[in-house]
């Protein structure tokens, strides 16, 4: 096993020894749900606190699928599967952020988070996790999986690498911007839906700066 894989393997499996370890401390009921303003609107079993990991679990699985199904192209299979372990990387690890939260929260019984804004931490998370992925997405190869996949960019191998180096830049750009207001400026609530906000609204310039490519190309 690579040390790469191994510390997939870790931070897939943290979140869910973590919550088997706790779990037999924790209240029988605890709060399941929070609304946006940080109150909670559910209380439940302990025992949904395994769902997230669980998830977590599956969706680690899943990148590991994609990454077998790359590695089919040895040309172009050892880039891209360095991008699918950054990615990997930054979605189990907000996941077990969560996790961590969650398990707080469960364990000192609050019916509020109000001392506690948990969605700040998601919202830099989320804004974070691009920065990561921007860094990223220069370096991945054309493929019908994963990176920027318009009908331009698995077009033409050329459209695909210039799509990829201005939408990477563009992303660690928009995540660094998003986070920094997120963290000192917003808070959690307001926060999260300017970090999804900004990310969706990357979109259309790389898209557009895609189609561009492929009329300049002719």
């Amino acid at each position: 096993m690579t040390i790469k894989r191994l510390i997939n393997w870790i931070l897939a499996l943290t979140p869910i020894v973590i919550t088997l370890i706790v779990l037999p401390v924790l209240p029988d009921k605890i709060p399941a749900h929070y609304g946006f303003d940080g109150n909670v609107t559910r209380f439940g079993s302990k025992y949904e606190l395994l769902i997230m990991p669980i998830i977590t679990i599956g969706i680690f699985l899943l990148w590991l699928l994609l990454e077998k199904h790359l590695m089919k192209d040895k040309e172009k299979g050892a880039h891209n599967s360095r991008g699918i372990f950054w990615i990997s990387i930054v979605m189990t690890f907000t996941f077990a952020m969560l996790q961590v939260v969650f398990l707080y929260s469960a364990y000192r019984g609050v019916g509020n988070l109000d001392d506690f804004d948990y969605q700040k931490i998601i919202a830099v998370a989320l804004s974070a996790s691009w920065i990561v992925i921007g860094n990223v997405l220069p370096k991945l190869k054309q493929n019908g999986l994963v990176g920027i996949r318009t009908p331009w960019t698995l077009a033409s191998e050329n459209n695909w690498y210039k799509t990829h180096r201005m939408g990477g830049k563009l992303a660690v750009v928009t995540g660094t911007i998003s986070g920094l207001l997120c963290l000192f400026v917003f808070s959690g609530e307001v926060g999260i839906w300017v970090s999804l906000g900004s990310s969706i609204a990357m979109l259309v310039p790389i898209a557009i700066y895609s189609y561009l490519v492929y009329k300049r190309e002719g």
